[in-house]
């Protein structure tokens, strides 16, 4: 399993990974990833607020509006 983050703002987190086995070390750039989006922290994780596939072109938009909603 590849993982970015958690990427921590005021209120809350956003956890991105790629699960498969055998993939390559470039597959958070080019494949569809999970999203996950809780509240807390992440050592006190909270409600899930968002769960989802994204593909890669549509991650940097995905993760730039949970930025500015969790801000």
């Amino acid at each position: 399993m590849y993982e970015v983050g958690p990427l921590t703002y005021r209120q809350g987190f956003v956890s991105v990974w790629k699960e498969n086995g055998g993939c390559r070390d470039d597959a958070l750039m080019h494949d569809r990833v999970v999203v996950a989006v809780y509240t807390g922290t992440p050592d006190r994780r909270g409600e899930q607020l968002f769960r989802a596939w994204v593909d890669a072109g549509e991650l940097p938009s995905v993760l730039g509006q949970w930025a500015n909603v969790l801000s």
